[in-house]
Parts: structure tokens; sequence; C-alpha cells
């Protein structure tokens, strides 16, 4: 399902506005649903942001800084 967006101004900074059927698709369209980016040789890829893969990632990048921070 490809679809054409153009970019708009948001205050200084550029973006797209994600229609509410490919929202609810993705299960994105709850207030606090966050978007992983990520550049690859096509392009731009936007994907969910699961919060449990996002923290074994982070954790295991991090995992003396946040232990630090845990003390």
């Amino acid at each position: 399902m490809a679809k054409i967006k153009t970019l708009q101004q948001i205050g200084t900074s550029k973006g797209i506005v994600i229609d509410k059927p490919i929202l609810e698709i993705l299960n994105l369209d709850h207030e606090e649903a966050a978007v992983e980016l990520e550049i690859t040789p096509q392009g731009l890829l936007l994907k969910p942001c699961r919060i449990e893969s996002a923290y074994k990632r982070i954790s295991k990048r991090h995992r003396k800084s946040l232990d630090k921070l845990g003390e």
C-alpha cells in the first residue's frame, strides 16, 4: 500500500500526518504511541516501537550506566 504524503512545516521541523486508519492498523492510535525511525538504503523506515524490545536493546547497550542510576 503506497501513499504519497507532503512534508508539512511543524515549528522549525518538517513532518507528515499519518492517517487514522493506518495508525489503527499499526496499533499506534493511542496517545502514548512510540515509533522507531531507521534510515535504510531504501529510505526511512518507521515502525511501532514496543517498550519491551526497546528496553532490552537499551539495557544491553547501557547496562553499566543503568546500574549506576539504580544505586
